[in-house]
């Protein structure tokens, strides 16, 4: 008879334990909702990736923008050009300036099996120029972001981190 009270007593005490709500604040911690962005993709948790190296000779170069928070509707990109790569000699990108361009990122419509968050890439197209004219840097920056909802930040968390990347261009003239 002892064990059966001891039974329904540590049951009565688990039961009554599992109807507690557990409350941040209680604890002395909080949670604060981290906003929408567009950011580089990097792997692992790298922030400050490193340079990314091509020969002029690589043909195409894709350079990943993700969308880790997700979102409901198409997000739209603007970015810009900087360095001492020349737009229209050292390289091009489809549908843009000297200055840079717009990029769509759109909704998948099956789920990604890969875990990847939703993303889309700058295509850049190097463009051999057969004159010994040496290494050149491209930097692309993104610059704004927004969706059916609204403005999105731009960099990782809406921080610089993550907002640009440097592309080394190597000439093989």
């Amino acid at each position: 008879m002892k064990k059966i009270v001891y039974i329904a007593s540590a049951l009565a005490l688990i039961l009554t334990g599992c109807t507690e709500e557990y409350d941040l604040n209680d604890r002395g911690l909080t949670v604060e909702e981290l906003p929408g962005y567009v950011a580089f993709d990097s792997p692992g948790t790298n922030v400050n990736p490193d340079p990314v190296i091509v020969t002029e000779d690589e043909g195409t170069l894709e350079l990943n923008v993700e969308v880790p928070t997700g979102t409901l509707s198409t997000v739209t990109v603007t970015y810009s050009f900087s360095g001492t790569a020349v737009f229209g000699t050292d390289f091009i990108v489809d549908g843009a300036t000297s200055a840079g361009g717009t990029l769509e990122i759109n909704l998948p419509t099956e789920p990604a099996v890969d875990g990847r968050p939703i993303n889309e890439d700058i295509i850049v197209e190097l463009l051999p120029d057969d004159v010994a004219d040496g290494n050149k840097t491209l930097i692309v920056t993104l610059e704004t972001a927004s969706n059916a909802e609204g403005a999105l930040e731009v960099g990782r968390g809406g921080t610089d981190l993550l907002k640009s990347i440097t592309v080394d261009i190597l000439d093989i003239d």
